[in-house]
């Protein structure tokens, strides 16, 4: 889904050992919990290893001739969940906090969210109003503004709880002035599985935000400066027994003078109908109501997105268990069937790029992720879609299924394409529509795009291969690793742009590249970097 929500929970041994460490009444013993590695997050200026049984972040910071400096972050009792900035700038803590039981020599502590940027001071919002921890956390992820708690499973959770209870806080506000703004869903009978943010929609009674939350069975839309303006959508009729689950939700503000056509589209996990919304004027008020309607396309999709094609807007659902795309009139559910040259699953809008820039007047549509062992990818040009549908596709001499395709932060017409069979890639231009291969000798690679230099790095979780490999024509270059490798970062700060290695296993360790020159000669090992460390 759009705007998806980003959100970690920690590992169910890494989650039992904060729980044990939190229940012996001496927070020394902490430390004799093995350290871990596993949980760890790319920000920009630093990696960030999450430490549950400390109760601590640790900042692994580069510095001038691939130097280290530690941080150490101190964070709320008992970690429930951890989520990056979409930006990638800071670190969202949720935790637990602690109540103390008789004999325990240890203080209340309240459940806290810390927010944690490298550089500047760790501030941590004490929810004094929650008497009991709420474990999931979805972080806006277009102004980074809102962050919206809610129940979830897992250790460290209430005996009951409200599952449609979210709790607001705006993380723009210092936590000394920072407000909670509880809300209680109308629900049908589900609970939030996905929470999404749209953007700024036009409509009646002025330009405002909203939050969609998706249960099992319906949804609710909230206005973000004002949750309790709510609008419950229920997905089952009275009449019939299924429940029928969203499985995701797309939103489009329609045409920008008006104020009555801003939609959202919504795909069914267990339903071959897709669903459209039009947030119309409320009659006698300054809110706006759903009209909704429902259209069947003939196989449940597995992806939707708002077109613009030469008929006007369009909701494009793939179907492929049927080879097809479905083009749905989001007012009169009239459908267009477009035969599709392989069992396409996954859809992107590239028109910026690929279909002659911002404000054409038809959208382009990469399609990937198909159910072959050779169905690559293809554009989709929705301006020759009516009445000329073989004509509208392009396929790419790509000869592998593709199973992600990732964005090139510095170079927008670019895509890395992840394949199904994970022993090569593929740089694909999306102004040439030309995709040039890449081959690695061993299979099950993982990929880390660089988020501001141009590379893309290889490596083998638990090997010890990394490769650099240029976006721009750059040949592949290897570095040398002495230690098995878990994850790959590429930050950047003030002292220049690093390769941050890191490794598991005794207690953790990391090597530092100049990402700029991979130079070996200068490159540094640390080791011990979460128990006293760095030890060179």
């Amino acid at each position: 889904m759009n705007n998806k929500l980003v959100a970690l929970a920690l590992l169910a041994a890494v989650a039992a050992a904060a729980v044990a460490a939190a229940g012996c009444g001496d927070r020394a013993e902490a430390w004799s919990q093995p350290a871990s590695i596993e949980v760890t997050f790319g920000l920009t200026r630093a990696v960030a290893v999450v430490d549950a049984p400390a109760d601590r972040v640790v900042l692994l910071i580069p510095g001038a001739n691939q130097s280290l400096r530690i941080d150490s972050v101190h964070v709320g009792r008992n970690i429930l969940t951890v989520v990056a900035s979409p930006k990638r700038e800071k670190l969202f803590v949720l935790s637990a906090g602690h109540r103390a039981k008789i004999g325990d020599d240890e203080a209340d502590e309240k459940p806290s969210l810390t927010v944690i940027e490298p550089g500047a001071p760790a501030q941590q919002y004490v929810l004094h109003t929650l008497t009991d921890p709420l474990a999931g956390l979805a972080i806006d992820p277009i102004e980074e503004r809102w962050a919206v708690m809610y129940a979830s499973t897992g250790p460290n959770q209430a005996f009951v709880q409200n599952p449609n209870e979210l709790v607001f806080l705006d993380v723009s506000q210092p936590p000394e002035t920072a407000t909670l703004r509880a809300h209680t869903l109308h629900s049908f009978g589900g609970r939030p599985a996905r929470l999404t943010f749209t953007p700024t929609l036009g409509l009646p009674g002025g330009d405002r935000r909203l939050l969609i939350v998706e249960s099992e069975q319906d949804l609710s839309i909230l206005d973000l400066a004002d949750p309790e303006n709510e609008i419950s959508v229920p997905l089952t009729s009275g009449n019939d027994t299924r429940r029928l689950a969203p499985a995701a939700v797309v939103v489009d503000d329609g045409d920008p003078a008006s104020v009555d056509d801003a939609r959202i589209g919504v795909r069914l996990q267990n339903d071959p109908s897709v669903i459209t919304l039009t947030l119309e004027p409320e009659p006698g008020t300054t809110g706006f109501r759903p009209t909704i309607n429902l259209t069947d396309v003939g196989g449940v999709p597995t992806d939707i997105a708002f077109v613009r094609t030469d008929d006007g807007l369009r909701l494009a659902a793939l179907v492929p268990t049927r080879s097809e795309a479905v083009l749905v009139d989001p007012v009169t559910s009239l459908t267009t069937h477009v035969a599709l040259p392989a069992r396409y699953a996954s859809l992107s809008l590239v028109t910026d790029i690929a279909g002659g820039g911002a404000g054409a007047p038809v959208d382009v549509a990469l399609l990937w992720n198909g159910g072959g062992a050779t169905d690559g990818i293809a554009f989709w040009e929705l301006g020759q879609t009516v009445g000329r549908p073989y004509r509208s596709i392009e396929t790419i001499g790509v000869v592998s299924a593709i199973a992600a395709v990732l964005p090139v932060p510095q170079h927008p017409a670019l895509r890395v394409l992840q394949t199904a069979s994970a022993q090569e890639f593929y740089v694909l231009d999306l102004q040439t529509r030309t995709a040039a291969p890449l081959v690695t000798s061993t299979a099950a690679i993982a990929l880390s795009m660089s988020p501001v230099g141009d590379q893309v790095w290889t490596f083998v979780p638990s090997g010890t291969n990394v490769a650099a490999t240029g976006i721009l024509n750059t040949p592949p270059r290897s570095l040398i690793i002495e230690r098995p490798v878990r994850h790959v970062f590429e930050v950047a700060n003030d002292d220049g742009l690093f390769a941050m290695i890191v490794h598991s296993g005794g207690n953790g360790g990391v090597t530092i590249y100049n990402a700029d020159t991979l130079d070996d000669e200068t490159r540094r090992l640390y080791s011990s970097v979460l128990t006293g460390g760095p030890y060179p």
